[in-house]
């Protein structure tokens, strides 16, 4: 068990009748980092966060929480999150202080900054008495994320918390979110069906498909194997990755499988490669340049449509 996973899933699935939404999904999330899980529409973002927030129960599998697990456990461990899983049924007739300062008499917030804290931390004015009816999308979305934070969590859960805004909304949500881990210290899952926005918040990435986890890379990782690289096509990788290693001392490679090796170093003399491997009785039947972007490589690894 690594103590640095804030959540990790064993096997995780929930199925309805014959149909999985979820299948046999295992997922780390670190502390202090946040954790982007891409999808489209209906591939089982939003059920993975009910079953982490205990809303949902899984058919099998397991979620630990902080190392524990979350069965047995949600008394001690639920408080410790905040989540905006759907919008909150905020009073339209309310201003956004009078909204929270409900929610936190519901909840038992015992501390009498913390509406104040809360909309400061997502820049809406707390004297403001504009009502909620008024708001605009960007606005209602940080009032949401705002309530989330009002009890100040360790961990946020936060499904889709760009879906619907402008541009200038996007932009300000991803600065808030971004903000909140790395001056806040707070760790975030956070979903989404918009890759690019993936790529500018997250740390780490996990691609889920029809229910499925078919990644979960660093985003530094991720771009690595998305990037521009040189593509083999040859008898062996294992003996061209020993060739690499020893004669050229790289190891910017990846072995696809028996035949297929990736080159990340578009320095190196392709030429000099190439005769390394023939004079090592390989034989090479394909060489060429890959320009591959991220929404390439989505494509590629779910064999399907691209995503948003």
């Amino acid at each position: 068990m690594n103590t640095n996973y804030i959540i990790e899933t064993k096997h995780l699935t929930k199925q309805y009748g014959s149909q999985k939404s979820v299948a046999d999904l295992n997922i780390h999330v670190q502390k202090g980092r946040i954790y982007g899980l891409l999808g489209r529409n209906g591939a089982g973002k939003t059920t993975t966060m009910k079953m982490l927030l205990g809303l949902t129960k899984p058919t099998s599998g397991s979620v630990r929480l902080w190392g524990n697990s979350l069965q047995g456990n949600e008394k001690e461990l639920l408080p410790r999150i905040g989540s905006l899983i759907e919008s909150p049924g905020f009073y339209p007739n309310l201003t956004a202080s009078e909204n929270l300062r409900i929610f936190a008499a519901l909840r038992g917030v015992p501390n009498r900054h913390a509406i104040r804290d809360a909309l400061d931390l997502v820049r809406l004015p707390c004297q403001d008495r504009k009502l909620f009816s008024q708001y605009s999308l960007g606005m209602k979305q940080r009032l949401a994320i705002a309530l989330a934070v009002m009890h100040d969590p360790e961990l946020l859960i936060l499904d889709e918390p760009i879906n619907g805004l402008d541009p200038i909304g996007i932009a300000e949500v991803r600065s808030f979110i971004r903000e909140l881990c790395d001056s806040k210290g707070k760790t975030i899952l956070i979903s989404s069906h918009i890759l690019s926005e993936i790529a500018l918040l997250a740390d780490d990435i996990g691609i889920i498909d029809h229910g499925v986890l078919l990644e979960e890379e660093s985003l530094v990782e991720l771009e690595k194997k998305s990037s521009r690289h040189i593509h083999f096509t040859l008898s062996d990788t294992a003996q061209a990755a020993r060739i690499l290693e020893h004669i050229f001392h790289e190891t910017s490679f990846s072995i696809q499988d028996d035949h297929n090796l990736c080159l990340y170093n578009l320095d190196l003399p392709v030429g000099k490669i190439v005769a390394a491997f023939v004079e090592n009785g390989l034989e090479l039947s394909e060489v060429h340049t890959c320009e591959e972007s991220l929404e390439d490589y989505f494509k590629r690894v779910t064999g399907g449509e691209g995503i948003a």
